[in-house]
């Protein structure tokens, strides 16, 4: 993985000299938009693709395929889409691979995502601090109150390593 900003220019900067026309650069990086707008404007004037892809799943992506949210030309996603949806994850059997759009779309949308789970994080460290420090309540309660929490619609909220954390803890005493 090549880190965002300088180091993805200088590494397309290098790649670019071993490219033909119409070849398909692809940046999975956790990239800022207006950057993969810029990159996409830069290289489609060389005669080259890109694809700016916003990447989701942590280390469970990693293991069992992540969310995958690409945006670029539309041509070019196609001839790639084939093996993305190979690596992506599966929900309900389909992939989680969808076009998202032109230029730095896919990024755009990986930004948004984060910013939602963050903010989901932030919420459940609140909760924590209020449940720990307002209502007293320890270890064993606060994993009680989270794996509760944890049923039906809020399943899929960011907060299974909390409560295997809470759950170590309240082990510990």
């Amino acid at each position: 993985m090549v880190k965002a900003g300088e180091a993805t220019d200088k590494t397309i900067a290098s790649l670019t000299p071993h490219l033909d026309k119409g070849d398909i650069l692809i940046d999975g990086g956790n990239t800022y938009y207006q950057d993969t707008i810029r990159r996409n404007r830069e290289l489609s004037a060389q005669g080259f693709n890109f694809i700016g892809t916003g990447v989701s799943g942590g280390e469970e992506g990693a293991l069992k395929g992540p969310s995958i949210m690409p945006g670029g030309q539309k041509e070019a996603y196609e001839l790639v889409a084939p093996i993305l949806k190979k690596i992506a994850a599966v929900a309900e059997g389909e992939p989680c691979v969808a076009y998202i759009g032109a230029d730095g779309a896919g990024h755009y949308v990986k930004m948004v995502h984060n910013g939602i789970e963050y903010g989901d994080m932030q919420l459940i460290a609140e909760a924590y601090s209020l449940l720990k420090q307002a209502l007293n309540l320890n270890n064993e309660q606060l994993a009680e109150t989270f794996a509760e929490w944890n049923k039906g619609r809020t399943e899929q909220l960011p907060d299974r390593h909390h409560q295997r954390h809470l759950h170590q803890e309240r082990r510990r005493g």
